[in-house]
């Protein structure tokens, strides 16, 4: 396991293990390499002309994103070539990047509407 302090990417191993509780159960090396490879699929889904990717602090919309797109990940590398995980074959969705990880990244605005 992971000490808590260690940073990878915009999340602590410490926030990590409790935003995704089984992640506790991947191998440290195994948790890194999700962990960063998440990271890199945010930054890159961010344009960065327009936003700065390393702020300080990072919003923490960013760091839940980032822990959920690094589930995501595993889950997919887990399912199957027919979308399906398990000792039953459950069917799992696997999208590269969840309509909801998106939105913690850039959150659409609602456009004023008039009567």
């Amino acid at each position: 396991m992971l000490a808590a302090d260690v940073v990878v990417g915009w999340v602590t191993a410490g926030l990590a293990y409790g935003l995704w509780p089984d992640a506790d159960a991947l191998d440290d090396d195994v948790l890194t390499a999700v962990l960063e490879a998440a990271h890199d699929q945010c930054v890159a889904y961010l344009d960065e002309s327009d936003v700065d990717t390393d702020p300080d602090p990072v919003p923490s919309r960013w760091q839940l994103a980032q822990v959920s797109q690094a589930r995501a990940v595993w889950r997919a590398m887990r399912s199957t070539r027919d979308n399906q995980a398990g000792a039953e074959a459950l069917g799992v969705t696997v999208f590269p990047m969840d309509w909801t990880v998106q939105q913690l990244l850039v959150p659409k605005r609602r456009k004023p509407t008039f009567a």
